[in-house]
């Protein structure tokens, strides 16, 4: 599975890893980062007015990162694919999965305006 870079500058500040289109967005008024559900991780993404959010896409085994992640999480993928999408994209990528349940590991380089984002499956 290929590695896939992006660079994106969502204009709602945040974008979307799900494993089908249509779900529910998990957010949270009170509080700032990453926010996960069984069907999609809510990932920050840095000021589209300031720049791109730069993401990389993956396989852990090709993209992890030595720390810890900022978030780690089963994912389900009833179609075996994963797709980044936002509120006015509809796919920024997607990427084949070998399961309907996939793991996801996040690591951003800021916890609120990340300019860079990885983000590992498998």
């Amino acid at each position: 599975m290929a590695v896939q870079h992006l660079s994106i500058a969502p204009e709602y500040v945040s974008f979307y890893v799900a494993g089908r289109q249509n779900v529910d967005i998990p957010v949270h008024m009170d509080r700032q980062g990453i926010f996960v559900s069984n069907d999609c991780v809510n990932i920050p993404a840095y000021y589209w007015s300031d720049g791109d959010t730069h993401v990389t896409l993956g396989p852990y085994s090709e993209v992890a990162e030595a720390r810890e992640p900022d978030s780690d999480t089963i994912l389900n993928t009833p179609n075996q694919q994963l797709i980044l999408f936002d509120a006015n994209e509809p796919r920024y990528a997607i990427a084949q999965v070998p399961s309907t349940k996939t793991r996801i590991r996040v690591w951003m380089d800021h916890p609120v305006e990340p300019s860079n984002v990885t983000i590992a499956f498998g």
